[in-house]
């Protein structure tokens, strides 16, 4: 259930949930894990990345670059790369060899994952936080950790240590999730790049080198392998483009070549079938062995169920088998068996899933009926079912079920990207069936169905409601992307008015929740067109009220890209349909009261400060009018913060104190009741009430609040610096000043150059919107160098100077 406050003309409005706080993540040396003797390995585990069969061939030049970027003196003391290619390209591989240099060099190397089911959050290897040399940490799957988790991991106090510290993230490929990281990391001042790795097998002669040597390597370790029989395959296939492919095709080669007369499949998919097979011969000869147990059709499940849910705690998995189908009687056996045929590499979970990963999507895909090579390798008619039963996964505990839907959903997205089947038979009905699934593995996963080519508008439509209300930093991207689709559709086939103006409010919020400025504004100019248009075809209270509300909406869309007087005159425009309605009838008082509190914040920005503070006395007015409610709170709350400031502008220092307490409190108690909505307003309005105390010249309080307000900034600025980081850069101007009266003139220095910083990268990203705040910094921290006594900086106020409304 996403949370859908009122809207209020503040800055750094925020609707909906951020994930605050640290996610359960794990650090453990290289080559964690217990080996296992390769000769104890079964045919498919010698393609296992982990285990390291194949000796590495080729990426000189690969692993020259990942070396200077290394190298202390290329990217100073912290840098941050991401390293991505389709799976089976070589990621792991290639990282593990780097890794192996790097600690011969003597570096420390560490692995970084985010296990959703692991029981217990746990945080670093042991040996405190203390880390003055260099350190390497390579994060595998990066693109899957969920939304703030990789910001806390990068914060870990293991990773600011004196020493170098460098982070490769691996991923699939980049996307929303790494955009917005990258934005974060600029902010925080680690530098960072991407790497998009080459295939390995990017010519045939590449091709038939890798082949051979895989050939040698596992004809060493199959009894009978005759590799002076195997055939080179046609390797100028574009199915063999990648290491494993190659691999898989020399592991076959080498199988069948024990056989005297087989032959080698030739196809991708039959590579596949042939594994398949081998898996099932090896649980039957486990199990004539008194081993195991299990029948093959159990384990056949078990193995599904862990592909799309594993690895996970002892403790969950008997009941996600049990949702998965198996009989419960026999879970227990099951669940023993599976281990000893699928050990765990860490041996703390269980459900180990066949790796590499390319390798169980493939089984699974082969388990889905539907594909075309049904005759040589017949899918499972349970399979189907046994995904959409983890998708709902009912009657698990919460915590469990939130986990297996997350893993099960984010493992079908990337198969039926690959398996048309999967997507057209498993993952887009499920999803008609429950559209709210859609959001139950974040951003990025949703951003993966969304572009699979049979999404249609009409599932978009029935996701569309179950996005977040507001903004949330895991899914403004795609919830952007969403809309403009939805829209793009339906605007042709819109012969009204009044829903194409409805249209292009939703669009425009949309765009403004994730950054898009000028987007965002042109849409809200687009809707008050099209309302404009509705109301003189049909001069009504609800057009009225429609067009009311565009002009509200376009008044901070235009504020945000420093159009103050066309700012001013949309929201007076909006003031006066609804002061003529609310005459007539209560129920338009509470539009009414939020569009006043606009227009107050409007009239400031020109200095109008008298008619400013009429229009907020009058929004304060009207939300304290009804009976006390959620929204009333809310709407008070924001209208006492921009009360405040403007009493400040009129030099009303005692009264304005007042006034910013009264709203600290009421927003200190909405955000302890629901701290991941209005812990960001809390944030807005302890920064006014810095202000407020630097004013009345109680310094201290100044700072201490001010830097409350900077400590909530930065977890918000962690999960979406498009929308936070210049209200940060705002707040923490401020701090500067508060601190430089005190006489605290280092702390006053650092502070005010990071402010800089962030509206250097801003301002050149949009100069227009931007260079007038930077020039302000500037010419300040010049004061500051003086030693001089900078200027108050009221302009850093909620409201006026407003980047995120």
């Amino acid at each position: 259930m996403w949370a859908e406050p009122f809207s209020v003309g503040i800055s750094g409005y925020f609707h909906g949930n951020v994930f605050i706080g640290s996610p359960a993540y794990r650090l453990t040396g290289a080559g964690g894990g217990v080996p296992r003797a390769v000769e104890s390995l079964r045919l498919s585990e010698l393609l296992d990345p982990r285990h390291r069969v194949v000796p590495f061939v080729g990426r000189e030049d690969e692993q020259r670059s990942l070396w200077r970027w290394l190298d202390p003196p290329h990217a100073g003391l912290r840098s941050v790369r991401l390293m991505y290619a389709p799976g089976g390209q070589g990621k792991t591989r290639l990282a593990d060899r780097v890794g192996a240099t790097a600690q011969e060099a003597g570096w420390t190397v560490l692995h970084a994952s985010c296990e959703p089911l692991t029981p217990e959050p746990r945080s670093g290897p042991s040996g405190g936080s203390d880390n003055d040399g260099a350190l390497l940490v390579v994060v595998d799957y990066a693109d899957r950790w969920p939304a703030g988790a990789l910001p806390s991991l990068l914060t870990d106090p293991l990773l600011h240590g004196g020493g170098q510290v460098r982070v490769l993230l691996l991923a699939r490929s980049p996307g929303y999730w790494w955009a917005g990281l990258r934005s974060w990391l600029t902010g925080v001042g680690m530098p960072a790049d991407e790497f998009p790795l080459p295939p390995l097998a990017a010519d045939p002669q590449a091709r038939r080198r890798l082949f051979r040597v895989a050939v040698d390597r596992f004809a060493s370790l199959l009894p009978d392998a005759r590799p002076a029989e195997v055939v080179v395959p046609r390797l100028t296939d574009p199915a063999y483009g990648t290491a494993l492919a190659v691999q898989l095709a020399a592991l076959v080669a080498v199988d069948v070549s024990r056989l005297a007369g087989s032959t080698a499949p030739s196809s991708l998919v039959d590579l596949y079938g042939h594994l398949i097979g081998r898996e099932t011969a090896h649980w039957q000869k486990l199990r004539r062995a008194g081993v195991t147990t299990s029948p093959t059709q159990q384990l056949d499940l078990a193995v599904v169920t862990a592909t799309l849910a594993g690895p996970v705690a002892d403790d969950a998995a008997g009941e996600i088998l049990r949702c998965a189908g198996a009989e419960p009687t026999t879970i227990r056996a099951l669940l023993t068996d599976h281990t000893a045929c699928y050990p765990s590499y860490d041996q703390e979970s269980v459900l180990e899933p066949l790796r590499p990963d390319r390798w169980g999507e493939a089984y699974l895909a082969l388990a889905v009926a539907g594909h075309d090579w049904w005759s040589r390798h017949p899918p499972r008619s349970w399979a189907a079912g046994v995904a959409r039963a983890l998708l709902r996964a009912a009657d698990l505990e919460p915590a469990t079920a939130a986990g297996v839907r997350a893993r099960a959903l984010t493992v079908l997205s990337e198969v039926a990207t690959e398996w048309r089947h999967v997507a057209t038979r498993v993952l887009l009905p499920a999803l008609r069936a429950d559209p709210a699934l859609a959001t139950a593995a974040g951003g990025a996963v949703l951003a993966t169905i969304v572009d699979l080519p049979d999404m249609d508008v009409e599932l978009l439509a029935a996701i569309e409601p179950h996005l977040p209300p507001g903004r949330h930093s895991d899914f403004d991207l795609v919830a952007r992307r969403i809309t403009g689709r939805l829209v793009e559709y339906r605007l042709p086939r819109c012969g009204d008015d009044a829903e194409r103006a409805r249209l292009h409010i939703d669009y425009g919020r949309r765009l403004a929740r994730a950054g898009d400025r000028h987007a965002a504004q042109a849409a809200l100019d687009r809707a008050v067109a099209a309302a404009e248009a509705a109301r003189a075809a049909d001069p009504g209270p609800t057009t009225a009220v429609l067009l009311a509300w565009a002009l509200h909406l376009r008044g901070h869309r235009l504020a945000a890209v420093n159009r103050s007087a066309e700012a001013l005159a949309s929201v007076e425009r909006a003031v006066e349909i609804l002061d003529f309605l609310a005459g007539d009838d209560p129920a338009y008082r509470f539009r009414l009261a939020e569009t006043l509190d606009n227009l107050g914040i409007r009239l400031a920005e020109v200095g109008r400060h008298p008619e400013a503070e009429v229009a907020a006395r009058r929004s304060v007015k009207l939300f304290s009018a009804d009976a006390p409610s959620p929204a009333g709170e809310v709407g008070r709350a924001a209208a006492l913060t921009n009360l405040s400031a403007i009493k400040a502008h009129q030099g009303r220092a005692d009264s304005a104190l007042r006034t910013a307490r009264r709203a600290a409190r009421l927003w200190r108690r909405l955000s302890d009741e629901q701290p991941a909505v209005y812990l960001p307003e809390l944030a807005l309005t302890l920064n006014t009430l810095g202000l407020r105390y630097a004013e009345s010249g109680r310094l201290e309080e100044a700072v201490k609040a001010t830097a409350e307000s900077e400590e909530i900034y930065r977890e918000l600025v962690d999960c979406n610096p498009v929308v936070f980081e210049l209200d940060l850069a705002a707040v923490l101007a401020n701090l500067s000043g508060h601190l430089w009266r005190l006489n605290r003139r280092a702390e006053a220095l650092r502070t005010h150059a990071e402010a800089e910083r962030i509206f250097t990268r801003w301002g050149g990203a949009d100069p227009e919107v931007f260079s007038p705040h930077l020039r302000e910094v500037r010419q300040n921290l010049a004061r500051m160098v003086a030693e001089q006594t900078p200027v108050y900086l009221y302009r850093w106020e909620p409201g006026a100077g407003s980047f995120g409304s």
